[in-house]
């Protein structure tokens, strides 16, 4: 393998991977900050700050005052001071419906549909709507295709340790090429973290590995403590736990209440520290820690926080989206300049193409436009019965805004990017004297 072959591989994963892998690269960007949009665009999320928040028993209240509530399924502390508490229901004629309550006054804020920018965006970026594991092993494999990306470079890339602050300027092909190669650099540590923790998942769907699996549910109980006392007795058992969800007793633990959150253990998901109290006599029936596992499953609950940087709170999550937005656009500018490239040394419009490249982007644009109807499947079963017909999930007003913008961002930069790679004459430029090198020939000398 000579450093030009190498190149050629680099270029050839590009072009025939580059449109699905934006779309889940892109999408998983903005799953990062999925929360805080939903905060932005759903005014039920938002509260005034207050002075002390109140106990969950007294937000209960309020919520079965106005609900024919028939399951808690969890309850959420606020994510920020000025947001709402949030208590997933079933009621009556939906299951799995979001309320949310003011934490300070109890007040009720207003009730939607689980089904928000967060839950969308997630199953978007984990599967394409897809259901079963084929879904998330087929953007798995992608992780895959992201790895190759990342190393190939660095075989043919002469020097590149010397190179994160080199900046030719020169024409527009030439600022693109230049621009593409930075990014890369720069971004080569979150590429790593990003590729192996989609394999990561890849695997586990095979179930290759053991499965890390919580508590058992309890006995049910016949009389149970007061929610408040509950909780102060699992604040008693872990001190070092900073609550982050709560399955109240009668939940999917039985008759026992659990908790989960962050502990002293840094870079692990929720569940790798919970506690399981007894609901009748407040004994802890489970207590774990991510300090007590061992590397693998301290490994498996790295995952999560590494690939959606969400470890530091708002700062990690918008450097996540910063390079996730760099990573998005890595797959359409490298398969962009490589279509001009072959353009240039070939000559003629017949070579510009690699064998593939239009089946592999048809392929790609089928899988796209099956996201759709897959998600308008997934989600129908969210909405409420109304007169014995299943309707669709009730989404805040600014969530559905925020899809159809977000929606028709993302197809205008896609058909653009079809467009410059079918029709390349247009976008190349007066200017033909720059050489080869513009386009990249410079990385393999």
């Amino acid at each position: 393998m000579t450093s030009r072959n190498w190149f050629r591989v680099h270029s050839f994963t590009g072009v025939i991977t580059g449109l699905l892998l934006f779309v889940i690269c892109w999408t998983g960007t903005f799953a990062t900050l999925s929360r805080e949009i939903d905060w932005l665009v759903t005014p039920e999320a938002r509260v005034e700050v207050g002075a002390e928040v109140l106990g969950w028993e007294k937000l209960l209240d309020t919520v079965t005052a106005v609900y024919q509530v028939e399951a808690i399924h969890s309850l959420t502390p606020p994510l920020y001071a000025n947001s709402a508490a949030e208590i997933l229901v079933d009621l009556p004629n939906q299951r799995f419906v979001r309320i949310y309550v003011d934490p300070y006054t109890a007040e009720l804020r207003g009730a939607l549909s689980a089904v928000n920018l967060q839950r969308i965006f997630r199953d978007l970026h984990r599967r394409l709507f897809i259901p079963g594991s084929a879904g998330v092993l087929l953007v798995s494999a992608f992780g895959l295709f992201l790895l190759i990306s990342m190393i190939t470079p660095l075989v043919f890339y002469k020097r590149w340790w010397r190179r994160f602050f080199v900046f030719r300027a020169g024409s527009l092909r030439a600022i693109w090429s230049e621009l593409h190669k930075l990014s890369g650099l720069w971004s080569l540590w979150f590429v790593l973290i990003i590729a192996v923790t989609g394999i990561w998942y890849g695997v586990e769907a095979l179930k290759l590995l053991p499965t890390v699996k919580g508590p058992p549910p309890a006995a049910e109980v016949e009389a149970s403590l007061p929610l408040d006392e509950l909780l102060g007795m699992a604040a008693a058992t872990r001190p070092d736990l900073r609550f982050r969800s709560v399955v109240p007793p009668g939940g999917r633990f039985g008759g026992a209440l659990y908790v989960e959150g962050q502990a002293q253990s840094l870079l692990v998901r929720d569940r790798a520290n919970h506690v399981l109290v007894n609901a009748a006599d407040g004994s802890v029936l489970h207590s774990y820690t991510a300090g007590d596992a061992g590397v693998y499953v301290r490994l498996t609950n790295t995952m999560d926080p590494l690939h959606f940087g969400d470890f530091a709170g708002l700062v990690s999550k918008a450097v996540w989206f910063l390079f996730g937005l760099i990573l998005s656009g890595l797959g359409l500018t490298g398969a962009y300049l490589h279509v001009l490239r072959l353009r240039r040394a070939a000559g003629r419009p017949s070579r510009v193409k690699w064998p593939g490249m239009t089946p592999a982007l048809l392929g790609s644009i089928a899988v796209v436009a099956a996201t759709f109807p897959l998600g308008y499947l997934r989600y129908q079963v969210a909405g409420p019965v109304v007169e014995g017909v299943r309707q669709l999930p009730d989404l805040a007003p600014g969530v559905v805004a925020f899809l159809w913008v977000w929606t028709a961002v993302t197809l205008t930069i896609l058909i653009a990017w079809l467009l410059l790679l079918w029709f390349p004459r247009a976008a190349e430029g007066s200017s033909r004297s720059e050489d080869s090198t513009d386009l990249g020939c410079r990385t393999v000398e």
